[in-house]
């Protein structure tokens, strides 16, 4: 097959706690969009989209109160390891998300707060935002002194979790053993309920399934095993890396070295994934361990196992490529087999969206890519297709012509056809597959009329008044007057093309419309109802001609 270039488009967040009493009015808020407050034990947390605002504030009162009981104004910035745990692996964060933190509150009596935030808006004027968050200041569990005994492999999937549970005052930083203390232990998707002893003190065996997900870094592999324990509404949560020692010795076998299919569908990826034993035989892998498949195109995409080790799924098809699978997992180390890609002439859409605008057009959008299309076919048409009621009654509205071998993006406007569905659709050939996106329900809008409309008196003497008046109806489900509506006045003057907007007016209880003018100079009227909403369609009077006279 012919070999070509294919774009490849990708669609693919020292606290001094004082008393304080000012007051501000809650006000429009100016700040970057993304503002947003959250609470961490006896922390709070103020995410910006953009630098902080100036004289910033938290402000602090038991909830259902309006009495403040502090006033927050010191804050740090956090770190991206702080809310990140792959901060230091996965690149730099996000240079626009501007997070900052309180200290650990100190309070005087246990409770639930209402957090405000208030700063200086763009304008200098003070804005407040009153009920931002919810701060439940409560004596709640801590773990301490967590670890485990041994690390995990395939050949022994099993440790010992010992610590300890305490309950943490945050009025004085105290901690007492949470003597029987409820929590429970999970490992991927596995939980199960223990109780610590009367010390608080628990140990606990733990069994990995052996597909748990966890880490990678200077070559040091960890899952983890997550602790959880809730008193008086508040939440602790912690967990206990345990080393994982990687099985050098795994092995992926597939069922077929090569993929073939149309570009827009998914090429099918099998095998079976085992591991070697101290013995020297070959066991499946378990059940959910994560295969990476490397398309050479961005982000891998994972597969996981089933049964028995075997590994079945399934991976788009882009262009002609080798793709490259292994395990992605701390407990196995696979090496990479490779799938050599052979995608043949396809289609697909991507964004397809309608927009109906008030001129009774329907504005579609979409990108049509094709790949692989055969030589001596330079364009495609694409289908534009109404249904009354999106499964039946199928019919083109309009054809598009696309380049083939492109991503042809596209911007047009149809006459609305009623309300129902669209779709965007291409037939395909022997050798180019066929695509047709979802069919989408068009909106809806009255539509709306000015059937009666008149300029008079004509002719008319230059510099005398000339009185314009019509009606505005909406047709819902029945013709009704239309009031409350602005309409506006256009005037051409004879022998031009230009229509010159003169003024508005409202429309009466009744629909009507008025408006006076001084007569100038010979032309034609024509009054619309052109207002920016969702609601209507516009309407336009018929064009009435006056004739100015000296």
């Amino acid at each position: 097959m012919n070999k070509r270039i294919t774009a490849v488009l990708c669609t693919a967040t020292a606290l001094g706690a004082v008393l304080a009493v000012p007051t501000a009015a809650q006000a429009d808020e100016s700040r970057p969009k993304g503002f947003s407050a959250r609470v961490e034990h006896e922390t709070v947390t103020l995410d910006f989209s953009g630098d902080p605002p100036k004289d910033l504030k938290v402000h602090l009162r038991k909830k259902g109160t309006t009495k403040r009981v502090a006033t927050v104004t010191s804050f740090h910035p956090v770190r991206p390891e702080d809310w990140d745990p792959c901060a230091d692996s996965c690149g730099d964060p996000d240079p626009t998300w501007f997070p900052v933190r309180t200290a650990p509150l100190k309070l005087a009596d246990l409770g639930e707060y209402a957090v405000d935030v208030e700063y200086d808006g763009t304008g200098g004027e003070t804005v407040l935002h009153k009920d931002k968050a919810v701060l439940t200041y409560q004596v709640r569990p801590s773990f301490t002194n967590l670890k485990a005994t041994n690390g995990v492999s395939f050949a022994r999937p099993d440790t010992v979790v010992s610590g300890d549970i305490k309950l943490y005052d945050p009025r004085n930083g105290s901690l007492k053993p949470y003597a029987g203390g409820a929590f429970t232990t999970r490992t991927g998707t596995v939980s199960s309920p223990l109780t610590a002893d009367a010390k608080g003190h628990f140990t606990s065996k733990v069994t990995f399934s052996g597909a748990e997900s966890g880490t990678t870094r200077a070559g040091h592999d960890s899952t983890y095993v997550h602790l959880a324990s809730r008193a008086n509404g508040s939440e602790e949560r912690a967990s206990v890396a345990v080393p994982v020692t990687a099985s050098t010795a795994a092995r992926i076998a597939l069922d077929s070295p090569t993929v073939t299919g149309p570009y827009g569908t998914a090429g099918k990826v099998s095998g079976t994934v085992t591991w070697k034993s101290a013995d020297g035989s070959w066991k499946p892998a378990p059940a959910g361990l994560r295969i990476a498949v490397d398309t050479g195109a961005g982000l891998p995409y994972h597969l996981t196992t089933g049964s028995a080790g075997r590994l079945e799924g399934s991976v788009p098809l882009t262009k002609d490529t080798t793709w490259r699978i292994g395990a992605d997992s701390p407990w196995a180390s696979s090496g990479t087999q490779e799938v050599t890609v052979d995608t043949t002439g396809g289609t697909a859409f991507i964004g397809f969206g309608t927009t109906l605008l008030q001129s009774k057009y329907l504005e579609v959008k979409g990108t049509f890519l094709s790949v692989e299309v055969p030589a001596g076919i330079t364009s495609l048409e694409v289908d534009f297709q109404y249904s009354a009621d999106g499964r039946t009654g199928w019919t083109t509205v309009r054809k598009q012509t696309v380049t083939a071998n492109s991503a042809d993006a596209f911007d047009e406007r149809v006459r609305y056809p009623g309300p129902g569905f669209m779709r965007l659709r291409y037939v395909g050939t022997p050798d180019i597959r066929g695509s047709v996106t979802p069919a989408v329900r068009l909106a809806e809008r009255t539509t709306t009329a000015i059937p009666e409309f008149n300029a008079a008196p004509e002719p008319v003497k230059k510099g005398r008044p000339i009185t314009l008046t019509g009606k505005l109806t909406e047709k819902s489900p029945d013709w009704k007057p239309f009031a409350g509506q602005t309409v506006r006045y256009y005037f051409r003057p004879a022998g031009t093309i230009a229509w010159k907007p003169m003024g508005l007016s409202k429309t009466t209880a009744d629909g009507t419309f008025t408006r006076k003018f001084t007569a100038d100079a010979t032309g034609s009227w024509l009054a619309k109802f052109v207002e920016p909403t969702t609601a209507h369609f516009s309407a336009s009077s018929r064009v009435d001609e006056v004739v100015v006279t000296p």
